[in-house]
């Protein structure tokens, strides 16, 4: 198995956003994508083909695209029912379906407070490291003497295996903006303890977390 790594290099080697300059937001999801974890095949995406979904029992949640297999996102698909949002928005308007027969589960872990504290690695493409820290109340700090990092884990969410979170940016340059997301556990990104993915709907964050 592939481990997923930082979704970017960053030119100050530390993290970064993946987005775009497109302003096309138009995006439909021809087919409903069933609740919980499940990774499949999908159709209509310019950049992926591979994606994984954490929908909630709501009918709402988050789709990541990737170009292949357990590799890091791409695309990031902010889901509410079958009306979908993608981050960064794409050139040309997107109808989006899954292939028949292609969806699987994804085994996740349950998530808590008490689980995720503790102190962690990111580690970039580039293989450079930077440092975050979870506090028991939910609390996120990080980064380095110039681009810091700070935001909270939330104790719930709508998604089996996942908890809701916010991160801000902070003078790290163009990747500087506040972020919401998940904190996602998945037996599929081990040795990682958790995937951390989050978007400020022009570009978003995908890393992993590893003590």
């Amino acid at each position: 198995m592939i481990p997923r790594v930082l979704l970017c290099a960053s030119a100050l080697a530390l993290l970064s956003a993946c987005g775009g300059d497109n302003n096309v937001d138009s995006a439909v999801l021809s087919s409903t994508l069933v609740g919980g974890a499940n990774a499949m095949l999908i159709e209509g995406d310019p950049d992926g083909r591979f994606g994984e979904a954490f929908i909630g029992s709501d009918g709402n949640g988050i789709l990541l695209v990737e170009n292949n297999d357990l590799q890091p996102a791409i695309a990031y698909y902010d889901v509410k029912g079958n009306a979908i949002r993608r981050v960064p928005s794409a050139a040309s308007a997107i109808q989006l379906s899954t292939v028949a027969g292609s969806t699987s589960p994804i085994r996740t872990t349950a998530l808590s407070l008490s689980a995720v504290a503790g102190s962690y690695m990111a580690i970039g493409r580039d293989n450079t490291v930077t440092n975050l820290s979870v506090a028991s109340n939910g609390a996120i700090a990080g980064g380095n003497a110039t681009c810091k990092i700070a935001g909270a884990i939330e104790t719930t969410s709508n998604i089996i295996g996942a908890l809701s979170l916010s991160i801000a940016l902070s003078r790290c340059g163009s990747t500087d903006g506040n972020y919401r997301g998940y904190a996602i556990g998945a037996n599929e990104y081990a040795p990682a303890s958790f995937r951390i993915v989050a978007e400020n709907s022009t570009s978003f964050l995908d890393m992993l977390a590893f003590k």
